[in-house]
């Protein structure tokens, strides 16, 4: 059995929560455009928990990635657990839990910490230790996890990103066209 670590924005969900939380908020409330520099430069995490404060996601509306989602139910099927683990603001990450009731646990972004690359990759081998979980993901920013996964599993996968991660113990889920 297997600790199954899954990403959210474009693995999970075919968009990004970080975009799609600064065009609501910036539609509803334009003059937030001039807060954003002062968000972003307290931090990624800081920039996030202001964005929360001021849009809502539906979980329910969100455009879920179908091959992923199929891929955690055979897991879960064979006794794995699975852990969302997201960059994204705690409180869209467990709203999605909810949601879905797919994840074992959760963990996110919040103000003071940005879960992104290394910085996720250092709290799951933290947690997990090296080689002590799988991690599915999408992005070249997810390179310092896999290094420290013992599976690799690529969704929606660039070209330069599988030659990225050729030397890696890996899986293509899909790739981009």
């Amino acid at each position: 059995m297997t600790t199954l670590i899954v990403d959210l924005d474009h693995t999970l969900i075919d968009t990004d929560l970080l975009y799609e939380s600064s065009i609501g908020a910036l539609k509803s409330k334009p003059w937030l455009l001039f807060m954003l520099p002062f968000w972003f430069g307290r931090g990624k995490g800081y920039l996030k928990h202001k964005l929360v404060q001021h849009f809502q996601i539906d979980a329910a509306k969100l455009p879920y990635n179908k091959t992923t989602i199929n891929y955690i139910k055979t897991r879960k099927k064979q006794g794995d657990k699975a852990i969302l683990a997201t960059a994204s603001h705690e409180f869209y990450a467990l709203a999605v839990e909810k949601h879905l009731a797919l994840f074992d646990d959760v963990m996110a972004s919040n103000k003071d910490f940005n879960l992104s690359g290394g910085n996720k990759a250092g709290k799951l081998v933290e947690r997990f230790g090296v080689k002590g979980f799988d991690y599915i993901g999408d992005h070249k920013r997810d390179i310092p996890v896999w290094e420290a996964a013992n599976l690799a599993i690529l969704v929606n996968a660039s070209k330069s990103l599988i030659k990225k991660t050729q030397h890696f113990n890996r899986l293509i889920l899909s790739k981009k066209n």
